[in-house]
């Protein structure tokens, strides 16, 4: 080798060298977001309450749409606006299909098999896979018909004989359903023994905060190890009664079921064919997940979500009258008062399906969805993301863009109402609000109609008036939403009236 090419090969090392040290030393160019301190980072600014607010606030504040916070040791990036959501979510959701640590629902409180949750992988492709068969793909939906159907005169029937409890029927409609799909059971009072299991788990799991809001998610895991008499270690404590509350909700619809199957008296639902898959005794590595699947995934998660939404349509015709009798107009010119409202009128009922988009807009049932995590350094618009970041799509912020919402803190479902020519132009806040990419809730196809359908017969059965005091004065009811993971508005009071006699003879006829 001669001397100069020597030369020429150390400074060619040399320059290599360098440029690796200037490319990974280099200070990353992260998303601008509001100032920081050692260890707290931006957790202090954080408001206990409504975080999805204060994100939308630093965006206006910083002139973006993606924002960065440091919430103690954790890496988070927030997406105001749907154009950042999808480019990363949607157009990058091999990137971003990851789930940060969610340490205290999954491995404290024994949630493990929750999708919400679940790292992305073989195993959430796994469950991924059941719920589509379960409860995705055309076929199972359309069989699931008569058992909406069913469950919607029941709803009536309730509303019908005891209308003080609105708000318990609503429950009881969604409960049904879902206990049906998974566990082939029928349920006619909240009372019933899954129910009673499944709202202790869930409400317990709900107390304990949203996931990933801990700080043994932020940054802590060796938290989640001290003793439970430990000071301060009242989380533990609340963990493991939850943790045992979710035992036996896993273990009470597995061995129903299989003790039915044993007898051959269980009906065919989600949960019978996944136990087909393995004749019906699943191996030890997969017995959790399959005993976790159907309440975790299927239950927990639609009835919490369903009912919420369902509720807060009562209480904004409640507080619109002239939205139900505008509604109600639309459904007696379209349909009569002759047979209820069915799956194949929907789209002859453009105001109807406005309510649902509205209710969906207004009040999103996951404000800040649920984070997603980062796998791999990225970049984005000129700004670095670091691999491992938690990534949170503001969806409250998306429901009050004013590019597509003006006055978006006024309930006004005429905003979906355009001419054909426009609609391309509309954000339907039901392309976004059940979540983005591989994450989209795998249960949206089977929910929205479940919801249409109840509204619609509601609507055309009955009137919902606001309620009076002992001096005849109406209750407006306010508009208080309840803390907690999910969008649930807090009690309220209303009238719950057939329209006519006729309607009345009609839900007492209904086949339940």
């Amino acid at each position: 080798m001669s001397f100069n090419l020597s030369w020429q090969l150390i400074a060619a090392s040399l320059l290599f060298f360098l440029s690796v040290k200037y490319v990974t030393g280099r200070r990353a160019k992260l998303p601008p977001g509001p100032s920081r301190l050692p260890l707290l980072g931006s957790l202090h600014k954080l408001p206990p309450s409504s975080v999805q607010k204060k994100f939308l606030e630093w965006g206006q504040e910083y002139g973006s749409d993606i924002i960065y916070v440091k919430l103690l040791r954790k890496r988070t990036i927030v997406l105001n606006t749907i154009e950042a959501a999808r480019d990363l979510l949607d157009k990058r959701s091999a990137k971003y299909s990851d789930r940060p640590s969610m340490i205290l629902h999954s491995d404290m409180i024994g949630q493990e098999a929750a999708l919400v949750s679940m790292p992305y992988g073989d195993r959430f492709r796994r469950h991924r896979k059941w719920m589509y068969d379960g409860v995705g793909n055309k076929d199972k939906l359309r069989s699931y018909q008569d058992l909406q159907r069913e469950g919607v005169n029941n709803l009536l029937r309730n509303l019908l004989n005891d209308p003080h409890e609105f708000l318990d029927h609503v429950h009881l409609y969604f409960a049904n359903i879902m206990l049906q799909i998974t566990y082939g059971r029928r349920v006619t009072s909240l009372q019933d023994e899954l129910v009673q299991a499944g709202e202790r788990s869930v409400e317990g799991a709900n107390g304990l905060g949203g996931p990933g809001a801990q700080l043994v998610d932020l940054g802590f895991p060796l938290l989640q190890h001290i003793p439970s008499w430990f000071p301060g270690a009242q989380f533990k404590r609340d963990a493991l009664r939850v943790r045992e509350y979710v035992r036996i909700w896993k273990n009470l619809g597995y061995d129903l079921l299989a003790a039915e199957m044993a007898t051959d008296t269980a009906v065919p639902c989600i949960y019978t064919s996944i136990l087909a898959e393995f004749g019906g005794s699943p191996p030890s590595d997969v017995l959790d997940d399959v005993k976790g699947l159907p309440p975790l995934n299927v239950y927990g998660a639609g009835v919490e979500t369903s009912r919420g939404t369902l509720s807060t349509w009562f209480l904004h015709l409640v507080r619109n009258p002239h939205m139900l009798c505008k509604a109600q107009e639309e459904i007696d010119r379209v349909i009569g008062n002759a047979r209820l409202p069915e799956f194949g009128d929907r789209e002859s009922l453009p105001y109807l399906n406005a309510l649902l988009e509205e209710t969906y807009r207004w009040s999103p049932i996951l404000p800040n969805a649920v984070p997603h995590r980062v796998t791999v350094d990225d970049q984005y618009r000129g700004y670095d993301i670091p691999a491992g970041s938690t990534v949170i799509a503001n969806t409250w912020a998306m429901t009050r863009d004013t590019r597509f919402y003006t006055d978006p803190e006024e309930f006004r479902p005429e905003r979906f109402i355009v001419p054909d020519e426009k609609k391309d132009e509309l954000l339907m806040p039901s392309s976004f609000v059940f979540g983005f990419g591989r994450r989209v809730c795998p249960g949206q196809a089977l929910a929205d109609p479940s919801l249409w359908l109840a509204m619609a017969n509601i609507v055309a059965l009955f009137d919902i008036k606001k309620a009076v005091d002992k001096a005849g004065n109406e209750i407006t009811p306010p508009i208080v939403f309840l803390p907690g993971f999910t969008s649930q508005p807090a009690p309220f009071t209303c009238q719950v009236i057939p329209r006519s006699e006729k309607a009345a003879a009609m839900i007492a006829q209904l086949d339940v």
